[in-house]
């Protein structure tokens, strides 16, 4: 805005001078709005939350997730004492969706980043249960990052639900596979989903960047060779078998069975 000047005159014990410093402050501050992103109405005022990884945001930048915040049930004492349970917290915070209705990026998309370094990412396995911090980027652009997560040093079983093979570039051929933490049931006759039992990715994994699939390190040993000319092809571990499932340094699951090969005699 311009505010006008003046050269005579005042205003009670206010002379023209001190009405034009007046001005003067007034359209430095209106500039400095301006040119300043503002927060919106919705901003949090907490600065960290507990919450759950929905899912990871294709098409983004490697590993952001989305996520929703959570807050604890009431646990029961009683004869039967049951496990906390985690459920979303009513007008919790979200992480919202990258892309508006018109495809267009959303401005107030939040998502979640681990501040953990390497590659592929350390990612947070779907509906796990993560700490989130919040922080602000020098564009004002507002990230959450992972401070803390679901404890899982111990290996555990998990059912295979499917796998994806894909060649990438000059590597060799490899299997990704999502999957399901399962237990025993009570009449350890079978396995069950359960309640905040970890889910492996069900996205496509992207170049090096497995985005939660597991990779079983059999598959890494040199396929047999047939001394007849036979070609011998490794099968994918079968949808619905129970592999020990663990993760690396870098929070990627892995587990280690060992396939079965197709014989195709020349």
């Amino acid at each position: 805005m311009d505010l006008p000047r003046f050269t005579t005159g005042n205003l009670g014990r206010l002379t023209f001078k001190d009405v034009n410093t007046l001005c003067d402050v007034a359209e430095r501050a209106d500039e400095f709005l301006r040119n300043t992103r503002r927060l919106t109405s919705e901003e949090p005022t907490r600065k960290e939350i507990w919450a759950t990884v929905t899912g990871f945001s294709s098409s983004s930048v490697a590993g952001a997730m989305n996520f929703f915040e959570v807050e604890l049930s009431r646990v029961g004492f009683g004869v039967e004492p049951r496990a906390p349970t985690w459920l979303p917290k009513q007008n919790g915070i979200v992480s919202g969706n990258r892309l508006l209705a018109n495809n267009e990026p959303n401005p107030d998309y939040q998502p979640c980043f681990s501040i953990a370094r390497g590659s592929p990412p350390h990612l947070a396995n779907i509906g796990g249960l993560v700490r989130l911090t919040r922080w602000r980027a020098t564009d004002g652009q507002a990230y959450w990052f992972i401070v803390d997560r679901e404890p899982r040093s111990e290996a555990f079983p998990a059912r295979i639900a499917g796998n994806i093979t894909q060649v990438q570039g000059s590597n060799p051929i490899r299997i990704f596979y999502s999957w399901r933490e399962v237990r025993r049931t009570t009449a350890t006759t079978a396995f069950e989903d359960f309640e905040g039992q970890f889910v492996g990715a069900t996205s496509v994994p992207e170049g090096s960047e497995d985005r939660g699939y597991a990779l079983n390190g059999a598959e890494f040993a040199p396929i047999p060779t047939s001394l007849n000319g036979a070609i011998i092809t490794r099968k994918p571990i079968a949808v619905g078998e129970v592999v020990e499932m663990t993760f690396d340094v870098n929070g990627a699951p892995m587990f280690h069975a060992r396939n079965d090969y197709g014989v195709a005699c020349p």
